[in-house]
């Protein structure tokens, strides 16, 4: 029988089975992540959707109006003068500056 020594007496086979059982190893991990990624993305998508239902809101703070822009602006958003009023009024205020 040939014993291990003899064979491994060659001084490059021990470093080329380590390369091989290193790259052996990488591409086992490599399938097994790949294979576990793919049942996780194809359970992921088989859920139904979920659907998010925000209600408007608007906060507006009054603290720190202080130009007529912002107030016009403000009377705007909250629907005390009609677009075309306000973009005539922004107009004229923003020519005067």
């Amino acid at each position: 029988m040939i014993s291990l020594k003899k064979i491994m007496g060659c001084k490059g086979i021990s470093p080329l089975i380590a390369t091989l059982l290193l790259i052996g190893f990488a591409l086992v991990i490599g399938t097994a992540t790949m294979n576990w990624g793919k049942i996780y993305v194809s359970k992921a998508d088989s859920r139904e959707p979920i659907e998010y239902k925000f209600d408007s809101a608007v906060l507006i703070s009054y603290e720190k109006i202080d130009t007529p822009l912002k107030e016009m602006q403000i009377k705007y958003i909250i629907g005390q003068i009609p677009l075309e009023d306000y973009l005539i009024k922004e107009k004229e205020y923003l020519n005067q500056s």
